[in-house]
């Protein structure tokens, strides 16, 4: 992916992320399309492998080499063993910025939770109560795709144990995963902030009712 790098693009991707990551350059859509290229032309590596090459991809200081390391494994779930939840854990604490947070949680743990339910609650659950704010955000938004399959109960379980830790991405994780909700189920979501006011973050509580408040569905 080096011959892709561009060094203007990244240093505005720089800027955004506030000089905490480092870039290639590579916008998004462009990236897709690379990824798309290499698993089309180059054969996958055999599954003992694919961790090792992860963490070479992890220890790396560019984030798309980082956003390939999860595409990899996401591409290799058919063979994802129940044992494989620690080895996401390990990349989750490896490095755990929000745009990691949010591919690993979107693109391997929601798929994790549906191959493993009982091996992924318990480990969800102490992820939840764990120190980790990373661990407990996925936690919080493992179910941002389930829509109606979304299980409300454990939702506002693992909310409510981290909407008083004032944590910036605790908060913001809080904020996507009711956000998204909110598209299924606006009444609930629009009760649970109601009914969690005092105790949820500013940013949180906005975030969550943001695409209710856009459809113009509160009156």
């Amino acid at each position: 992916m080096e011959r892709y790098r561009d060094v203007k693009t990244a240093q505005a991707m720089t800027r955004v992320s506030k000089y905490t990551l480092k870039f290639l350059g590579i916008r998004t859509v462009d990236l897709k399309n690379i990824f798309k290229t290499i698993f089309q032309n180059y054969p996958l590596p055999k599954y003992d492998d694919t961790k090792n090459i992860i963490r070479e991809f992890f220890a790396m200081e560019e984030r798309e080499f980082l956003y390939f390391g999860i595409a990899l494994l996401a591409k290799r779930k058919k063979l994802w063993m129940k044992t494989d939840i620690v080895f996401i854990e390990s990349l989750l604490l490896t490095k755990p910025a929000w745009d990691t947070i949010e591919s690993i949680t979107a693109e391997l743990v929601s798929d994790f939770a549906k191959m493993y339910p009982t091996t992924a609650i318990e480990f969800l659950k102490s992820w939840s109560q764990s120190k980790s704010p990373a661990l407990k955000s996925v936690a919080i938004m493992y179910q941002r795709k389930f829509k109606k399959d979304t299980d409300t109960e454990t939702l506002q379980k693992f909310i409510s144990e981290n909407m008083n830790t004032g944590d910036a991405t605790v908060n913001k994780a809080i904020g996507s995963a009711l956000r998204d909700y909110s598209k299924t189920d606006y009444e609930w979501v629009t009760n649970f902030v109601v009914q969690n006011s005092s105790h949820l973050d500013k940013a949180a509580k906005q975030e969550a009712i943001k695409w209710i408040n856009n459809k113009g569905l509160i009156k």
